[in-house]
């Protein structure tokens, strides 16, 4: 991650991803331009806009990027991660309900629940202070 505060920051970015693109070429690594993209971290209302561009491919500019499962989004306050994550735990809460209106155990639903929904809800999760509702303690 590097801040660009001005078009010389730019240039030194874009020098960057030159030397990576060489460097991927000497050790015989591909790297797929078409899925690259630019992202932005930044609460600014105009921020520095510059066109990076890999072998004379230019770089496409993305508001959100999801990696490993998390999504990022230029403001980095996750709430379309969230939403993402609470929507597959309904979609994955109401396949447990529709295939299991038989079972009468109550711990095999604790585990289906645990194993499935809970887990998904619990990846790459750690508590923030900003998006609790009443007192921490």
């Amino acid at each position: 991650m590097k801040v660009i505060l001005s078009s010389a920051d730019a240039d030194l970015l874009q020098n960057d991803l030159d030397n990576l693109y060489q460097w991927c070429i000497f050790n015989k690594l591909l790297l797929n331009v078409e899925k690259c993209s630019i992202l932005s971290f930044t609460r600014k209302s105009q921020p520095i806009f510059y066109s990076y561009q890999i072998i004379d491919i230019l770089l496409r500019r993305s508001k959100s990027v999801t990696d490993l499962g998390v999504t990022f989004d230029t403001r980095l306050d996750f709430t379309q991660h969230i939403d993402n994550i609470v929507s597959k735990a309904y979609i994955e809460l109401g396949f447990i309900k529709r295939n299991t209106r038989h079972f009468s155990g109550v711990l095999a639903l604790k585990v289906l629940f645990s194993t499935i929904v809970r887990s998904g809800l619990e990846y790459c999760c750690t508590q923030d202070p900003c998006y609790c509702l009443g007192p921490l303690l």
